[in-house]
């Protein structure tokens, strides 16, 4: 397998705060042939900051800020043997390229994601994020954040991310698992990698009050219950049971939080909870 790598970013923030990331790509581990797509969601033109004009860095602005109509472009211009995506405001590690090449490689995944860590931590962004390699089905899916998201260039173009999730969408989160969805429907191999190599901000970084975070989360969890919804035709059983389980960890989550008395996950799992509620009901 040629090692070509396409590194898809999407942002609808200024480009000088690409500079690290940019940075840490071009510096990866593995001698890989590395190409750059950035997907622009800005509505006025503007001149390319120096670091960023180089050939093999693509660059697309678009007037629609959308990040699943982002992300298809980035695929439909990629023409390497693997994708990757990452977000704009995250640090790599200098050999997570190679680890997930390897691992792709050696378990010939189809899709995979790995590991993320919080800024200068060892605690995992998410709780769901296993210390164990595993393989993806139905009931594990909030293992996978897109931030990590590696797939092969050759399986399916027509698995293009529903524009209706995602940041900027009508319902605001979740874009990646209902990729997933519609992989496992066509058998294709998804696997979670425990290796850390991405670091992102603390979900509630940047947020400065109760609005803030509430609005968040209600807008992640309309995503959540939306998916549910969407997929609910294809595997009624499951998506039931997974309806389930969602919203009884929420409410279980949102008590918990109560008693202890910490307020900013009291807030976001009555958000999560309500704004599941909305998009099963309104998608």
């Amino acid at each position: 397998m040629n090692r070509n790598i396409d590194v898809i970013i999407s942002t609808n923030k200024n480009l000088i705060s690409l500079k690290k990331l940019i940075n840490q790509i071009i510096s990866q581990k593995g001698n890989f042939l590395i190409k750059i797509i950035i997907i622009h969601q800005f509505n006025k033109k503007i001149s390319l900051p120096n670091f960023l004009k180089k050939k093999n860095i693509i660059y697309k602005r678009k007037n629609i800020e959308n990040l699943s109509l982002s992300k298809n472009d980035g695929i439909n211009i990629s023409k390497s043997n693997i994708i990757t995506f990452l977000d704009d405001d995250v640090k790599i590690a200098s050999n997570y390229f190679l680890k997930n090449w390897n691992f792709m490689r050696k378990n010939n995944c189809d899709i995979l994601f790995s590991r993320i860590n919080k800024f200068n931590t060892h605690k995992s962004f998410s709780k769901n994020m296993s210390n164990k390699d595993v393989k993806i089905n139905y009931f594990n899916t909030s293992t996978c954040l897109s931030s990590t998201l590696w797939m092969k260039n050759n399986f399916d173009k027509n698995i293009l991310f529903d524009k209706n999730f995602g940041l900027g969408a009508k319902f605001g989160s979740g874009e990646e698992t209902d990729y997933i969805f519609r992989a496992l429907y066509l058998k294709k191999k998804i696997y979670y990698s425990s290796n850390v190599g991405v670091y992102h901000p603390d979900e509630f970084f940047r947020l400065q009050n109760s609005y803030e975070i509430f609005k968040k989360f209600f807008s992640y969890g309309k995503g959540q219950g939306a998916i549910f919804k969407k997929n609910f035709k294809k595997k009624k059983i499951i998506f039931v049971y997974l309806i389930l389980n969602s919203i009884f960890k929420s409410i279980v989550a949102f008590f918990l939080y109560s008693v202890l008395l910490n307020f900013k996950n009291m807030i976001k799992h009555s958000a999560l909870l309500s704004g599941k509620i909305i998009g099963i009901i309104r998608y």
